[in-house]
């Protein structure tokens, strides 16, 4: 069944008289803000739109395989001549990294905020967020359907690689009954998902497990609260790609395998950033609020959070000193 709501309707309207979109994906792109920019771009241009896609990173070697990846750019003047820019998958639009960008346009374009973090800032003129959607490739199906825009397989792929990896293979608690009829139905209109299942299920490297027995081995439980982090540090993650990140699923992993009520794991970037990873399985436990004392934001269950400071040691835990 389709989310049907006012939000998805005036999107609708807005995308429908636009000639040239720009999407926006957000840093450290993920298969969610991913698929979601290259269904939308690819039912576009299929109705005749000019529309091109922008990240400010690189977009992992995982995801390449999906169709019309090579078409992000990196640089401002893929919003030339904008006159509707389509924010997928961001909480704000600093995590874009194209705040700057976008203010500086002119005239500047309105801006459609696609999301499914119930945290997000709104800072569209359009907001479409919807909370209850396990990715914002489920909305993007609804709106894609509103618009009466044909789904093709290509696009089926790009959609449903974000539902399942955003509800990690319906393994989470984001997980809903409406992900898994999409799922269904991206399958049945011709949704690869043999490929989106290797890419779940068979996408680790040797160099990324022998970081994760690294990050294993310095699990720290407190037994107090309850609570299990892990830390994986910046010269650590410096052999691998800028692209691909090697520690992504570990705080899944933890969740899934610990009865711990909160899981942490901290990463440590460059130019002194932190970014922390927070997980629960308890109903009584909100990590997105958690998150956002710190800045960032994201689900009651999954949320995260980037700071600047470096990760120390103690005795009973990992933690950030500022």
């Amino acid at each position: 069944m389709p989310i049907e709501s006012n939000e998805i309707n005036a999107a609708a309207m807005v995308l429908l008289k636009a000639q040239t979109v720009v999407t926006v994906s957000h840093r450290r792109p993920d298969a969610d803000t991913v698929g979601a920019a290259l269904a939308l771009t690819a039912a576009l241009r299929a109705a005749g739109k000019a529309c091109r896609c922008f990240c400010v990173d690189q977009v992992p070697k995982a995801l390449q395989f999906l169709p019309g990846s090579g078409a992000f750019s990196s640089e401002p003047a893929a919003f030339a001549g904008a006159d509707l820019v389509v924010v997928l998958d961001s909480g704000d639009l600093r995590f874009t990294g194209a705040e700057a960008i976008i203010a500086g346009l002119s005239p500047r374009p309105p801006v459609l905020n696609i999301d499914h973090h119930a945290l997000n800032e709104r800072f569209g003129d359009v907001n479409v967020v919807i909370p209850t959607a396990a990715s914002a490739t489920e909305i993007m199906l609804s709106l894609l359907k509103i618009m009466r825009f044909a789904v093709t397989p290509d696009i089926a792929t790009c959609l449903l690689v974000g539902v399942v990896v955003d509800t990690m293979m319906f393994f989470n608690p984001a997980t809903t009954a409406s992900s898994l009829q999409v799922a269904a139905e991206l399958q049945r209109l011709g949704g690869d998902t043999k490929a989106v299942n290797s890419l779940v299920s068979k996408n680790r490297s040797v160099s990324s497990l022998v970081l994760w027995g690294k990050a294993l081995e310095r699990l720290k439980w407190d037994e107090e609260r309850s609570h299990v982090s892990t830390a994986v540090m910046e010269h650590e993650l410096s052999a691998h790609p800028p692209s691909d990140d090697p520690t992504e699923g570990l705080s899944n992993f933890l969740n899934n395998n610990l009865s711990a009520r909160t899981v942490l794991v901290l990463k440590e970037l460059s130019d002194g950033l932190v970014k922390g990873s927070l997980r629960t399985a308890c109903e009584d436990v909100d990590v997105g609020e958690l998150a956002s004392r710190y800045g960032g934001g994201g689900h009651r269950k999954a949320a995260g959070f980037t700071i600047k400071g470096r990760i120390v040691e103690k005795d009973k835990e990992w933690t950030v000193e500022i």
